[in-house]
């Protein structure tokens, strides 16, 4: 399509464009961009137009509570053709899907000046308040707020609006763009007034741009003027709206924010594994629309100038990067790292895939929880105190309150959704995972491996979680101290336990006070090292007691173990 009726044959080529890239959206950005990145132009710099009184914009405090910030601009004296003015609709729609996010955060009003008497008001009305005839409607009629989105949610023949009704249907106020005569301009995010809608013969444009979040609002503007100023009268001028707040605050938008940014040669040459002189980075730079890029030497650094439509720049890397997209990804040497890394897995995730195994063979299954509980789950619901643990500020739900401290809660809970489960042979499930404890490091906490396995069947099964607790301290070539040893096992096999045993070590059980575990049924775990750590608790086993159960909806008993996996 040439866009005189006619057509033609011609190459199509489909080019792949970044998400946050908003300036290469239409044609216009596309062609700019690739005429600087060929130096054949050099970037524009954008001007702003004193303010027009008569194009003011006022706020009103009623739309607070649906789409509260809007920003506006004047495209002077515009020359529209067939082409000009689908690549100027296709690039609205694409910013809606975009940076928008389906109109939920930005959208896009734009009308004949013309036709329309400023100032303008911006406020919200309730649905019955709003009639206005619709862009849509070729015939004339007009709609209330809410026969409108009901139309827009039942004709099939305006389907493609239907997916932004729900973005204000169920709110009891509609927000709504007037003039000073009362007319509807547009009501945002479904649809323009049909009155002042934009035509080939157009001259003079009025953008508006409503939404939720401010930052994106001013985004979307300076991207859709930037693209579009080029066909007015004088050129990549654009004309300042003032937009009154109910606060008392006046914005003069587009803001057309241009800004510089640094990045030292050093790191430019060390993250792309090149060795360019500095004039040829400012040049590269240039030809990605960040000029005009100087070389500052008190610092050995390149600073560039971010236009307005460059809102992805955010950072140095994005500097660095444009630089290597302007070299060439592919033209950059391919070379041998001169550092070697051999990945391995760190000694505490190889230990505890050994444990896994471990119980694994013992007839366990592995389970894997939420690392996020409540705060009745993670100490109240052990009959222990509240206790420090890392908190959510803004937890989704109760569910979610806390980062765990122990693995006991997911354990219990799993068992509990799984009773249905036969007893008779009872159940035993194990998880290995992280726990999280609060400390006094610069991060406020600390990461905890910690092991925890369970029995659950018609009786406690307190002897079985018992050999459990010995069967991981032998594999972990700890043996068990000599008087607790010899209740259990012969001289000849503590012999042959200290004979394959780490030496400096030895553990022993004692009776512990832990009030999630039933009386006389209880203990805790102790390693006595022959160095300055003595005798440390590394874990504690038990039955569960009967309170503890019915927290958690057990029926049936159910024995478990503890241990930290890092003091072992």
């Amino acid at each position: 399509f040439t866009g005189d009726d006619s057509r033609e044959e011609h190459v199509v080529y489909v080019i792949a464009i970044p998400a946050n890239r908003y300036d290469l959206l239409c044609l216009e950005g596309f062609a700019r961009a690739l005429r600087i990145f060929i130096e054949k132009d050099r970037a524009p710099i954008f001007q702003t137009l004193p303010v027009n009184r008569a194009t003011t914009m006022r706020v009103e405090a009623s739309v607070d509570c649906v789409r509260p910030y809007v920003a506006c601009a004047v495209l002077r004296n515009i020359s529209f053709d067939k082409r000009r003015y689908k690549s100027f609709i296709d690039l609205q729609e694409k910013l809606h899907q975009n940076i928008c996010r389906k109109r939920t955060l930005v959208a896009i009003g734009t009308h004949d000046l013309d036709t329309i008497e400023g100032p303008f008001t911006y406020r919200a009305s309730t649905p019955e308040d709003i009639n206005f005839v619709p862009l849509t409607e070729q015939n004339g009629k007009s709609f209330n707020g809410r026969e409108l989105l009901n139309f827009y949610r039942e004709d099939p023949a305006v389907k493609h609006l239907k997916p932004y009704t729900d973005i204000i249907y169920d709110s009891p106020v509609y927000p709504v763009i007037y003039d000073n005569q009362n007319r509807v301009l547009s009501l945002p995010p479904i649809i323009n007034g049909r009155h002042s809608r934009i035509q080939l013969h157009t001259k003079n444009v009025f953008i508006e741009c409503t939404g939720t979040d401010l930052t994106k609002v001013n985004i979307v503007l300076d991207t859709v003027v930037t693209m579009f100023a080029e066909y007015c009268a004088e050129p990549f001028t654009v004309e300042s709206v003032e937009v009154l707040y109910p606060s008392g605050e006046k914005q003069v938008t587009p803001l057309l924010s241009a800004r510089s940014c640094e990045a030292k040669v050093a790191d430019i040459n060390g993250f792309l594994g090149l060795n360019l002189d500095h004039s040829t980075i400012c040049r590269l730079c240039d030809k990605m629309q960040l000029g005009p890029a100087t070389y500052i030497s008190e610092s050995d650094s390149i600073r560039v100038h971010v236009p307005p439509t460059r809102s992805d720049v955010l950072h140095a890397v994005d500097v660095i990067e444009d630089v290597g997209i302007a070299y060439g990804f592919n033209n950059i040497p391919i070379a041998v790292p001169r550092t070697v890394c051999n990945g391995a897995p760190l000694p505490i995730n190889q230990f505890s895939d050994l444990l896994r195994i471990e119980l694994a063979n013992s007839g366990f299954m592995e389970m894997l929880t939420h690392g996020l509980c409540s705060t009745a789950e993670n100490f109240t619901h052990l009959q222990h105190q509240t206790g420090s643990a890392v908190a959510l500020s803004n937890p989704a739900n109760e569910e979610y309150q806390v980062v765990r401290t122990t693995l006991i809660p997911g354990a219990l809970k799993t068992l509990a959704h799984n009773e249905s489960l036969s007893h008779k042979n009872g159940i035993r499930l194990f998880e290995i995972s992280d726990v999280v404890i609060p400390c006094g490091n610069d991060v406020g906490a600390r990461n905890e491996r910690h092991l925890v396995a369970l029995v659950s069947a018609q009786t406690s099964e307190f002897a079985e979680i018992h050999g459990i607790a010995d069967r991981i301290m032998t594999c972990v070539q700890i043996p068990p101290e000599g008087r607790y040893g010899s209740m259990s096992l012969t001289c000849e096999e503590l012999k042959d336990r200290e004979r394959v045993a780490r030496s400096g070590a030895e553990y022993f059980v004692r009776p512990t006070n832990d009030s999630c575990f039933f009386p006389g049924m209880r203990a805790e775990i102790v390693v006595r090292w022959n160095d300055s750590r003595g005798e440390q608790v590394v874990g504690v086993f038990g039955a569960v007691h009967p309170s503890v159960l019915e927290n958690f909806g057990i029926t049936y008993p159910c024995s478990l173990v503890e241990l930290n996996v890092e003091l072992i």
